[in-house]
């Protein structure tokens, strides 16, 4: 079975979309600000090992969504 590879939460403080998703074969994440406006790449990348470390770098994410981030990432750092 493949592993969750994307997430999306609402910005509380523009009201936007912000999301996420895991290249699991170069085992990083790639952070989405206002992902639906299709202007170009991601936002910011960090290293999973990094993230399971240290936390978010490029965005603010909501405690749910990271905790649920952390127990999928958690086998691929």
């Amino acid at each position: 079975m493949k592993p969750q590879d994307a997430w999306m939460w609402r910005d509380e403080d523009s009201g936007g979309t912000m999301g996420a998703t895991v290249d699991y074969d170069e085992r990083k994440i790639l952070w989405f600000d206002q992902p639906g406006c299709a202007c170009g790449g991601a936002d910011g990348e960090q290293a999973i090992a990094d993230f399971l470390a240290r936390g978010t770098r490029a965005l603010t994410v909501p405690d749910d969504v990271e905790a649920e981030m952390r127990a999928v990432l958690t086998d691929y750092a």
